[in-house]
């Protein structure tokens, strides 16, 4: 029993103090920045996440969701937008810093988001 505590008291302290990444880039033929930027925002907005920072010019949306348990931060989410020879890529992120992801939280974040950008460029 002392063995089990001591590896869950290890695997908790190193979970927190982790960073964790999670991405995603999408390159899309058909469509301007115009309309990716657009529904970007609101994919981000039909996730539930807050947008606390953007600039169209660079191309660049951050957003924060709200707080769970076990989490001393909520995780991160930040969106680069760039077109290159009539492509535009979207790069997603979500960074949780000091938190522990059991239900793979980060990883429904960005496949969450992908699928709200489709729906709305699909509109």
């Amino acid at each position: 029993m002392k063995k089990l505590w001591a590896v869950l008291i290890v695997f908790t302290f190193l979970s927190c103090t982790q960073q964790i990444i999670n991405q995603d880039t999408t390159f899309l033929d058909n469509h301007t920045f115009e309309e990716v930027w657009k529904a970007s925002v609101r994919a981000v907005k039909d996730i539930d996440f807050t947008i606390d920072s953007m600039d169209k010019e660079t191309g660049f949306i951050s957003a924060e969701s709200g707080r769970r348990v076990f989490e001393s931060r909520p995780p991160r989410l930040s969106i680069m937008i760039t077109e290159m020879d009539s492509k535009v890529s979207v790069d997603c992120r979500v960074l949780q810093k000091e938190f522990i992801d059991l239900g793979g939280h980060g990883k429904k974040t960005v496949r969450n988001f992908m699928t709200a950008l489709n729906m709305n460029l699909n509109r």
